[in-house]
């Protein structure tokens, strides 16, 4: 796995699943979004890194970046079946591209944690600070 200087923890919130990111540059913050996105769906430690999935995006700003990108990973889960272990992330002012290594979906050897249904707007958060970058997301599960 990737060895970023990023951290994520859960934060409190009523019914849905609340995650905070912090880190050090902006490609690591959205690469431990993702990442961090399938801890919670499944085991990702039992993924093995067969495969390699592209999606990139576009938008006017970060927070519509972070939630695009989020919701196609979503997507690869929900409508394709691949599950990741680890993310690469290449950053410009309106474009985010992230490459996702995994695998397809193994139920045998996939244990499934939380199904989150989307990626929300609701206090979506992506802003560069004195002490780096910090991103709030919010998933309906």
């Amino acid at each position: 796995m990737t060895k970023r200087n990023a951290t994520t923890r859960e934060l409190e919130h009523t019914g849905d699943i609340a995650i905070e990111i912090t880190a050090a540059s902006r490609a690591e913050l959205f690469a431990e979004a993702v990442v961090a996105m399938g801890r919670i769906m499944y085991d990702a430690g039992r993924v093995e890194p067969r495969e390699r999935r592209r999606i990139a995006v576009n938008g006017s700003g970060d927070a519509d970046l972070m939630h695009d990108l989020l919701a196609r990973a979503l997507n690869l889960l929900l409508i394709d079946g691949f599950v990741w272990r680890d993310a690469t992330v290449t950053a410009r002012d309106e474009a985010i591209e992230a490459e996702l290594i995994g695998e397809p979906f193994d139920r045998a050897r996939h244990e499934v944690h939380e199904e989150l249904k989307a990626v929300t707007y609701h206090r979506l958060t992506v802003e560069h600070t004195a002490a780096g970058w910090r991103a709030i997301v919010i998933f309906d599960a």
